[in-house]
């Protein structure tokens, strides 16, 4: 059974910090592979922990994907414009794929997307991020042109970033 969980407490951060960690060690290791770029995961996890009050209520949500009472995953939105959320960090450790906990996790987002007042939701992915791509694709995102400075992604590898839409 799947449950998903606002972040709230500090047991809750912790599982945010540790699926941080996974998620940036895995990025680490395919931007690696596939741009030859290297970046230090203490520093960017650090950086992104500071940051999470941006995703925390009432412009923002951290949700926590819960299956068979063990923490799967996360997801985050944030506000980046008057009326827009930014969908981050979606992740679902590899053990838990296939199960719809990513599907889980971005309705939700976009359901509080909604309830928050947000007109637009935007995003942006790596190439390489086949199933995610899918996923945004079948709930309605649309490739769109880049919107905000990307300050983690090198410029000579924002061409051949994916950024998306999705209007509520």
């Amino acid at each position: 059974m799947l449950k998903i969980i606002q972040v709230e407490t500090d047991k809750d951060k912790s599982h945010v910090e540790d699926l941080f960690w996974e998620y940036f060690n895995w990025t680490n290791s395919v931007f690696t592979q596939e741009f030859n770029i290297n970046f230090d995961v203490n520093t960017f996890l650090e950086q992104h922990i500071a940051q999470l009050h941006e995703f925390m209520p009432p412009e923002g949500r951290l949700l926590l994907g819960q299956y068979k009472g063990k923490i799967a995953g996360c997801a985050c939105l944030r506000q980046i414009g008057e009326d827009v959320g930014e969908i981050k960090r979606m992740y679902v450790r590899p053990k838990f794929r296939q199960q719809g906990i990513g599907r889980a996790l971005l309705e939700n987002l976009i359901y509080e997307a909604a309830n928050i007042g947000y007109s637009r939701l935007l995003l942006d992915t790596a190439p390489f991020a086949k199933e995610a791509l899918a996923l945004y694709r079948s709930l309605g995102f649309q490739d769109t042109e880049p919107y905000i400075e990307k300050t983690e992604l090198p410029p000579e590898h924002k061409a051949n970033w994916v950024f998306m839409e999705l209007k509520l």
